[in-house]
């Protein structure tokens, strides 16, 4: 399978939807995993014998509350020793039935356990890739979520799934919204929100059941519409990196669908967190 096939069709119900009234990101990586897992199975790859080692991202349209859509994936690019012991990027199209458009792209990078043979690779015109400088040394990191890794966090060989990551990443970035006075109630009274552009993530070993996790996050950078939020997830008990990820998004006005400006009060306390 070396063209864009279907690997996963649904449509969008109000309880995955977010506070800013949209389908929320957790979701979205939920379906590229299902997409992601077909898309192995068309290069006859089994799942287990592949790990996600990273994720790029761009949220180009929104959908809402009843849209439909699909996936479409294909294999895009190799890294390392062709396949052999390096990986796979298997890329994935949301498209919007609706408007027949590109809601959503996504690299998937695996790497595998076996080389696989490939006749060649689908041609790929999502974004490119944007390098996001790294988070200054001065950066204050604010603790953001802690728990454990429950039984429906894994899926069906044990390991944490990218969607439940991602759920704890975007708690994590309720938690330093509010630091920064991007409060719950200035939300509500004024009718905006986060809303997330683009994912860049990296993967470390997919912790277990029962795993204690801390995540902590900091500012990477603000615009005028526009902040970076930066989390990282660790293993309590060890101390190891579980996954990163560089969030990008803007200061939604919630009415008319267009990023706002940040107010200054916010940029203000955004910029000392970043040590800016």
């Amino acid at each position: 399978m070396t063209d864009f096939h279907e690997t996963f069709r649904s449509a969008v119900p109000p309880w995955e939807c977010d506070i800013v009234e949209h389908f929320t990101v957790a979701y979205y990586y939920e379906k590229f995993r299902a997409a992601g897992d077909r898309a192995l199975l068309g290069l006859g790859v089994l799942a287990k014998e592949a790990r996600t080692t990273a994720c790029y991202t761009r949220y180009k349209k929104e959908l809402r509350a009843g849209d439909s859509y699909r996936i479409v994936s294909a294999p895009i690019r190799a890294t390392g020793d062709g396949v052999s012991g390096g990986g796979l990027t298997i890329g994935h199209k949301l498209i919007d039935m609706e408007a027949d458009a590109v809601a959503a792209t996504t690299e998937q990078t695996f790497a595998l356990d076996s080389p696989i043979s490939l006749d060649g690779y689908a041609e790929w015109d999502g974004d490119p890739r944007e390098a996001r400088p790294a988070v200054g040394a001065d950066a204050e990191w604010v603790p953001a979520a802690t728990d454990v890794v429950f039984p429906k966090d894994v899926d069906a060989y044990g390991r944490l799934t990218l969607d439940a990551m991602v759920h704890r990443f975007t708690a994590a970035g309720g938690q330093l919204l509010n630091a920064i006075g991007w409060t719950p109630s200035h939300m509500r009274d004024n009718r905006v929100g986060y809303s997330t552009f683009e994912f860049q993530m990296t993967l470390g070993a997919l912790p277990w059941v029962g795993v204690p996790l801390d995540t902590e996050s900091t500012i990477g950078g603000i615009g005028r519409s526009s902040m970076r939020m930066v989390h990282r997830m660790i293993r309590a008990d060890t101390g190891d990196l579980v996954a990163e990820l560089s969030q990008f998004g803007v200061h939604l006005d919630m009415n008319a669908r267009r990023p706002s400006s940040i107010p200054t009060e916010i940029a203000e306390a955004a910029r000392a967190l970043a040590g800016e």
